[in-house]
């Protein structure tokens, strides 16, 4: 994602629009095209010689510097670097401080030359050579392992997202609504919705369509920082779906309030085509534990809406399916950024006859006293909900589970 330093945007009275740039202008296809083969060709160089290699075309180019620094920017986040420590150059460092520290102690140096010339002697080195290879590991010096490449246009939509997801960190709330929507983009949606922990208001329009509600970071006093980071990387998602809206209250530096509207005709395109692939490495470790510590039970990502009181729905995290019954159990998660939310879903489930949902709810929310006195005071989670950490564990979900099963 662009750091906001390169996020480009206007003000018009009271909307913020995002600078969006053209993916069939020849200049700047060219220069994708440009960044683009030096990474492809930079397997094995260092950050610091790669760095130099895209510096020559930023400088010489004719689009906009921040433009280009824009592109490098997304590709690096495409690329990954050797990152693993070196104990040789670790134990060196140690040596060489110690080395210099008894050095230091004796006092018995003229000039700063000498000094130098006595700790690399001690290593057998020149002082130029001992000073390169000292911080050889430094983020500078580590090489490319692996870049995953995009064709040029691509690049270009994916900075037109960048600007877009730059501007949702500032954002206090955000609205979508989803016309026209295909079911299997829809799930996706709303998988990616939860995948990112955020949780949102759902409601059914008239015309079959959805009006979804999620609070932005700005409206948050925990880790804001986080889950504005999981907002923006789930608009690209909202751009996957057919007919769209957007609609996000964003707050810049000067602390006024502008509105950002998008929808399908602003010429942002998706710019990757495996909508459905994503699961976060921390839901797949989950669903494993579960599967091998509940091996009557069966669990899979939520497929499917839970209907509410008052035209509401909820996407659950997960469906929990037991094995020798059928029985199916859907499993909603509040992090600790969910408070308001948590209240509102507790409100709308103390009505309900069936038990559509087992609740988990992180510990960090329980240190907000409203949070706190709605949680031990509501017989629905009594009956279906849990307290988890991190993740849920089996001790807390499997009791809850022999709840639903007796």
């Amino acid at each position: 994602m662009l750091t906001r330093d390169l996020v480009r945007f206007r003000v018009y009275r009271s909307r913020i629009i995002p600078r969006l740039v053209d993916p069939a202008d020849a200049e700047l296809l060219a220069v994708a095209g440009e960044l683009l083969e030096i990474f492809k060709a930079a397997q094995g160089q260092t950050r610091s010689e790669l760095l130099a290699s895209t510096a020559l075309i930023i400088e010489s180019s004719p689009v906009e510097a921040v433009i280009s620094r824009g592109l490098e920017k997304l590709l690096l986040d495409r690329s990954e670097f050797d990152t693993s420590p070196d104990e040789t150059l670790i134990e060196l460092r140690a040596r060489v401080f110690a080395r210099t520290s008894e050095l230091l102690s004796q006092q018995r140096f003229r000039t700063l030359g000498d000094y130098h010339q006595e700790v690399a002697g001690s290593f057998e080195r020149t002082p130029e050579l001992l000073s390169e290879e000292l911080y050889n590991d430094l983020p500078d010096f580590q090489p490319l392992t692996h870049f995953r490449p995009l064709s040029p246009e691509r690049l270009l939509h994916r900075y037109n997202t960048a600007q877009v997801q730059g501007l949702l960190l500032h954002c206090s709330e955000l609205h979508l609504i989803i016309r026209k929507a295909e079911p299997a983009a829809l799930r996706q949606l709303f998988k990616y919705l939860r995948f990112h922990q955020l949780m949102a208001d759902i409601r059914k329009n008239e015309d079959g369509g959805y009006r979804i509600t999620v609070d932005g970071p700005l409206n948050l006093f925990y880790k804001t920082q986080k889950y504005g980071l999981n907002l923006a990387n789930f608009f690209p998602a909202v751009l996957h779906q057919t007919e769209w809206e957007l609609t996000a209250e964003i707050r810049q530096k000067n602390r006024r309030q502008y509105q950002l509207t998008l929808d399908q005709t602003c010429g942002i395109q998706p710019y990757f085509h495996h909508f459905s692939a994503y699961v976060p490495e921390e839901i797949k470790l989950f669903q494993q534990t579960f599967q091998e510590k509940a091996p009557g039970w069966r669990i899979d990502p939520a497929e499917e809406f839970v209907p509410l009181e008052g035209e509401f729905y909820c996407f659950p995290d997960f469906t929990l399916t037991h094995l020798g019954t059928g029985l199916q159990v859907a499993m909603e998660l509040f992090h600790p950024w969910h408070a308001t939310q948590l209240t509102r879903r507790l409100a709308l489930l103390e009505n309900e006859s069936g038990e559509p949902l087992i609740i988990g709810v992180s510990k960090v929310l329980l240190k907000d006293p409203l949070v706190k006195e709605t949680v031990e005071g509501s017989p629905y989670f009594e009956r279906c909900g849990f307290i988890f950490r991190e993740m849920p564990t089996m001790q807390k979900v499997l009791p809850v589970l022999e709840k639903m099963l007796g």
